[in-house]
């Protein structure tokens, strides 16, 4: 009966896990088509000292370590402008925004920085350029909106927010109305509401 018990709790308690891994990927704007080709290795290696201690710089070992192991155990990897020119929308408006918004990323931070004083310079370069308001056609709630120098709305900033902390590798998901964010920061989660002053 003990060992019955203890089964169904060690269930109850993956089944948990695996919905709060679920919730985040949901709560994710921006997903990535990540091939080998357009992997940036040296940043995965250079992140986990685990994986480049078994791997080094394979850059293929270290891709199929991200696919089939890394993706489920909730690592991440920086996206570049390698990885984003190779997606099937680069070409749109909001795809060709996020290629853009790594450039302008590079105005605001440097290597020097720790991550908390990324999300710091993020959040006073949003606040100084981004003007909160609407516009007719509808580029208030994307990325496009800010990145033409246009009126933004919650849901604007939030995806903002997101594709800057993506391009840093730094951790960040968008709230389940994509109106705010939340930010990973040396391991402990923040709210991020930036029209609303909500910061790090």
């Amino acid at each position: 009966m003990k060992k019955l018990l203890a089964k169904v709790l060690c269930l109850s308690f993956a089944v948990a896990a695996f919905a709060g891994n679920a919730q985040v990927a949901e709560a994710k704007v921006y997903n990535y088509d990540i091939t080998e080709e357009n992997f940036p290795a040296a940043d995965y290696a250079d992140r986990y000292a685990d994986v480049k201690a078994a791997f080094g710089e394979d850059k293929s070992a270290l891709y199929n370590h991200y696919k089939y192991f890394g993706v489920e155990e909730g690592r991440i990897v920086k996206i570049t402008k390698d990885v984003l020119s190779s997606q099937a929308n680069a070409d749109s408006a909001i795809g060709a925004s996020k290629i853009f918004a790594i450039d302008v990323l590079a105005t605001i931070v440097n290597d020097d920085m720790t991550d908390g004083e990324k999300v710091k310079a993020v959040e006073s370069w949003m606040q100084s350029n981004i003007t909160y308001g609407t516009t007719a056609d509808n580029s208030c709630y994307h990325i496009t909106g800010p990145m033409a120098s246009k009126p933004t709305v919650e849901e604007g900033y939030a995806e903002t927010f997101e594709l800057f902390m993506d391009a840093l590798g730094i951790e960040a998901i968008t709230t389940k109305d994509l109106k705010a964010n939340k930010v990973n920061v040396d391991g402990k989660w923040y709210d991020i509401n930036i029209p609303a002053g909500v910061l790090y």
